[in-house]
């Protein structure tokens, strides 16, 4: 099981500035556990791979349809794994400075204003502990895709995001995201430029601002971006960002836009080859690297993507 969930930092800051904007605060699990003051703070609820992050004030966030504001955030799931019954509760106070001095609630505001927009939180930890700034990381992409050691299978993939359009993809074969088993996929820098491509062809000019994305390419980086309808017109925010891989394949909307694996799509026998071959060679890669001496490795890429 994986140690750190992943959320996204825009999902998380509401929670914490609710918090801390709120008269009083919660008694919850996670605090008793911990045997921390009533503070404002976080209380994450891990089960599994799944983790489920909420305010402690009072009063409580509620959605228009009644249910608890919530941030939800995870990791990659086994296909066809059993639902671990294991639970964590564990307590996140917003003001705690850290061994650094740092408070969590300055790194999510730090993470907003820098458009660092992943929060990974590690949650190996003892019961009962308390979660400080040193335990989260904010990133400007998803890292932690999939563990290693997973093996890749080509598929035509489609997602709502793409209007239904089919892409070649390597899919992880064994894990999930875990939403309804959308896949984990990875693209070679040919497909990624023909779905920015496409994503910005004039059919979109008959959709709404928002209804889709946008791809961008920044150097080797793939910039995933949303467009907002505004007074001054359509506005174009950083959503995601993607790095190249060892492979320089491109994990695309991985945990974001829900893709799975299209029912009308047919792969070109040439393109299931050229698919094939590059998931072996990268695992061959990946197993020399596990056999080598620490001190031969390579360098770690300081972006990784997966």
């Amino acid at each position: 099981m994986p140690s750190r969930l992943w959320f996204r930092v825009e999902d998380v800051l509401p929670l914490a500035e609710h918090a801390l904007a709120c008269p009083t605060h919660r008694l919850t699990r996670a605090q008793l556990a911990a045997g921390e003051h009533n503070t404002p703070a976080l209380t994450l609820r891990r089960a599994g791979s799944d983790g489920h992050l909420r305010s402690n004030g009072v009063p409580v966030w509620h959605t228009p349809h009644g249910d608890e504001q919530v941030a939800y955030g995870g990791a990659w799931h086994p296909v066809g794994g059993a639902v671990s019954e294991l639970e964590q509760h564990l307590y996140l106070p917003l003001r705690h400075p850290d061994p650094d001095g740092r408070q969590l609630i300055d790194v999510l505001r730090a993470g907003r204003a820098l458009d660092r927009t992943w929060l990974a939180i590690d949650t190996d930890t003892a019961p009962g502990c308390t979660l400080d700034a040193g335990c989260v990381e904010l990133f400007d992409h998803r890292a932690e895709i999939v563990p290693l050691g997973t093996r890749w299978r080509p598929a035509m993939v489609t997602s709502p995001q793409t209007g239904g359009r089919d892409y070649p993809a390597l899919v992880a074969d064994g894990y999930d995201a875990g939403d309804d088993g959308w896949l984990i996929c990875r693209f070679d820098p040919h497909t990624v430029r023909q779905i920015a491509a496409e994503l910005g062809g004039p059919w979109r000019a008959g959709t709404m601002p928002g209804e889709y994305p946008l791809l961008r390419f920044d150097g080797r980086t793939v910039v995933l971006l949303e467009e907002t309808d505004s007074a001054d017109g359509a506005r174009l925010d950083v959503d995601d960002r993607c790095y190249p891989d060892r492979d320089g394949y491109y994990s695309i909307g991985a945990y974001r836009w829900l893709w799975h694996t299209s029912p009308t799509g047919s792969m070109p026998t040439r393109t299931g080859l050229r698919l094939r071959l590059a998931a072996l060679s990268g695992r061959i890669r990946e197993r020399a690297d596990i056999r080598r001496p620490r001190s031969q490795m390579p360098a770690a890429d300081d972006r990784p993507s997966g």
